[in-house]
């Protein structure tokens, strides 16, 4: 099967007039306006062993925010269609859209249709209009002399999905104070409570308020969401903008938690943060004189910087690139 950003290459050439549109996270449809869609898929993105249905449908709703924060908006509007086979019943759908409202509430998203279907599984795809600064963030805005940010910590959702497909025994987390997204207070008899890698994967929190302060703060940003993984996101902003990003190793942000159990289970710490995705954190660029502006913002950390030429590189903890 061609990788995704293949399948895009062949779309853009389909539709060369929508080009403007298809490079960043959402398209900009007016002015002020951005609009997103995302789909997330039964045994793709979610299991019904593992997930409860509010669960699900907190994730359909906070990965379309996601992609409206990394564009500094704010969430307006939302169209919910959603695919059932016959099989659910009606409690389950009602606490699936307990969910997805839930999510909505919280980041003042208005729900205002959608559709529903029968399938032979459940997929969910959310669609919302935002509202942005008169600034345009776009992946292309980086150049040489910007530092590279992001915010939060990355690899959590990703040991997340290791403890559901069992390759991490439940006797290497690390219990932590209940962390409840308020949408999906009960569990399962026998399912783990409360873990920090768990609720990264099932309940992630999109950035749209510090997505929107980083870029009222700054005269010019590039940024995106890191669904696909941070190393995603610093290849996709290079190849946009033309330039070289230089990362270091060790500034990349890892919680205190998934150290501790990497080493139990003989995984490196970075290779999650690098490529395990759906942290749907913030990753971006700034000129210098702008991250004074917000460099006491909770959450940012610098983690490299901008320079001429192409392509990503890690700065290993040797010097070494």
């Amino acid at each position: 099967m061609p990788t995704e950003q293949q399948i895009l290459k062949e779309i853009r050439k389909i539709i060369p007039k929508s080009k403007k549109y298809l490079f960043d996270d959402c398209a900009i449809i007016e002015k002020d306006l951005v609009i997103t869609s995302d789909t997330i898929v039964q045994d793709i993105h979610f299991d019904l062993k593992n997930y409860l249905p509010k669960e699900i449908g907190w994730k359909a709703m906070a990965v379309n925010l996601s992609d409206i924060a990394s564009m500094g908006a704010k969430p307006l509007y939302a169209m919910v269609s959603i695919s059932l086979p016959k099989s659910i019943n009606l409690r389950f759908t009602k606490e699936l859209y307990k969910g997805i409202q839930f999510c909505a509430k919280k980041y003042k998203t208005q729900i205002i249709g959608g559709n529903l279907t029968s399938a032979k599984e459940i997929s969910i795809t959310v669609t919302i209009i935002g509202k942005t600064t008169h600034k345009t963030v776009l992946r292309k805005n980086a150049k040489p002399g910007d530092l590279v940010f992001c915010t939060g910590t990355f690899g959590d959702a990703a040991l997340g999905y290791l403890v559901i497909a069992s390759k991490v025994k439940q006797s290497h987390m690390t219990p932590t104070a209940k962390q409840d997204c308020g949408a999906c207070p009960e569990q399962s008899e026998g399912s783990p409570r409360n873990e920090k890698f768990l609720k990264s994967l099932k309940t992630p929190t999109p950035q749209i308020n510090l997505g929107h302060k980083i870029v009222t703060s700054c005269k010019r940003v590039a940024m995106m969401d890191s669904s696909d993984g941070l190393a995603d996101c610093l290849i996709q902003i290079s190849e946009q903008s033309k330039v070289k990003i230089i990362v270091d190793e060790n500034k990349i942000p890892s919680s205190k938690e998934i150290k501790k159990v990497c080493k139990v289970i003989k995984k490196h710490p970075l290779d999650l943060a690098l490529y395990g995705g759906e942290d749907y954190q913030l990753v971006g660029t700034i000129s210098r004189d702008d991250y004074k502006k917000i460099k006491n913002f909770k959450g940012i950390k610098i983690i490299g910087e901008v320079v001429n030429g192409k392509s990503t590189f890690l700065k290993q903890i040797n010097n070494k690139l």
